[in-house]
């Protein structure tokens, strides 16, 4: 709680300020900019969700925020491959998608189709929170921390390493990931997908070289080669044509 005073000249004389404020030094500042200072210190639910996105996945890429309970879809509804995530990567949701269902069995992540679906995610990231729980995270800080670690662990869980590569291997171009997060009443995270895209795995510098080597001493063997059966025909040529003279 801040109480302000203000002079007769428009500037602060006095300020009480609860021990959590940050502001200090403000006898003779404008009311204005002590209170966009005060405000500063405060971050939203909505900056620190973005912070999550740029720790985690590295670039914070398109973001949506949409206040609605979505908690109510079922796991095997949400995991199934059909389904339509990329609906919730937009800037009006069509709260329909609340009552999907699948129409046929669960295909594989190879199809084709489901691919497009999941490439159509990459670089948007969308978090569906409930409208009593974005209420409260409006003026409970504590329960805004509570919530964005529920949502960090979920995401470094994401976003691990794996722990062995191939030998001789190296991942190629840059990752770019995809998510969709739906949030609880209680600020748990309820369901999330994350989708991942843009890398490929190659041979290492060590490997391309080798396989240089072995190209350059095929092509010499290739060469070698021609040039034996090229003398052997012209040997056999020649016999020929002095078999035809005697």
């Amino acid at each position: 709680m801040i109480m302000i005073q203000i002079n007769d000249s428009g500037l602060i004389a006095n300020i009480v300020q609860s021990p959590n404020s940050k502001i200090s030094n403000v006898t003779g500042k404008s009311y204005y900019d002590i209170l966009q200072t005060e405000l500063k210190t405060i971050a939203t639910f909505d900056e620190m969700y973005k912070t999550s996105l740029e720790k985690y996945f590295g670039q914070t890429g398109q973001t949506f925020y949409h206040v609605m309970d979505a908690s109510s879809i079922r796991r095997d509804v949400w995991t199934h491959n059909d389904f339509p995530y990329e609906k919730f990567l937009t800037d009006n949701v069509d709260e329909t998608i609340l009552n999907w269902n699948p129409t046929r069995s669960n295909p594989s992540q190879l199809n084709p189709e489901v691919q497009n679906k999941l490439n159509a995610t990459l670089g948007k990231h969308s978090i569906i929170v409930p409208p009593e729980l974005d209420e409260r995270m409006k003026t409970d800080e504590k329960l805004r921390q509570k919530v964005i670690s529920n949502i960090n662990k979920v995401y470094r869980f994401h976003t691990q390493q794996p722990k062995f590569h191939l030998p001789g291997t190296k991942v190629y171009g840059t990752k770019i990931y995809g998510s969709v997060t739906i949030l609880n009443s209680d600020g748990e995270v309820e369901n999330c997908v994350v989708t991942s895209g843009g890398t490929f795995i190659g041979p290492d510098e060590h490997t391309l070289r080798q396989i240089e080597e072995e190209q350059k001493r095929k092509l010499k063997r290739k060469e070698f080669n021609d040039m034996i059966i090229a003398e052997a025909q012209i040997q056999h040529h020649n016999m020929i044509e002095q078999l035809n003279l005697l």
